[in-house]
Order: structure tokens, then C-alpha cells, then sequence
């Protein structure tokens, strides 16, 4: 009997991870994130190669000073 009653648990348990991790408001604001960490790491890094590359854009922007 114990052992139903633990299983039933960890059932509802991985139910309630599932929808709430896998709802689309918890998506869209994982993906806004890793994407602003991403241009901001991008457009902001001193590393010589991202930044020649990046140049004209942050030229561009107008509001990135790199020199």
C-alpha cells in the first residue's frame, strides 16, 4: 500500500513539473533571456576576433561606444 501511495506522488509530481516548465510563458521568457544574454555578451565583448566582427553594428547602433 505504501508503495502505491509513494508512486502516486512522484506521478503527480512529474505532472505538475511538466506543465508548469513546459507552459509557453516559461518558454518565451527563457528564450527573451538566453537571447539578451547572447547579444549582450556579443555586442559588448572586447575579444578582438567578436569585435571586428561586430564593428560596423555597433557603429550602427549608435549607443555601443567601442572606441
Amino acid at each position: 500500500m505504501e508503495y502505491k501511495y509513494e508512486y502516486q506522488n512522484k506521478n503527480s509530481f512529474k505532472n505538475k513539473f511538466k506543465s508548469m516548465f513546459l507552459s509557453l510563458p516559461i518558454q518565451l521568457t527563457v528564450v527573451a533571456l538566453l537571447a539578451g544574454i547572447v547579444i549582450y555578451t556579443a555586442l559588448f565583448s572586447s575579444y578582438a576576433p567578436v569585435h571586428d566582427a561586430l564593428h560596423d553594428l555597433r557603429h550602427g547602433l549608435m549607443f555601443i561606444p567601442c572606441h
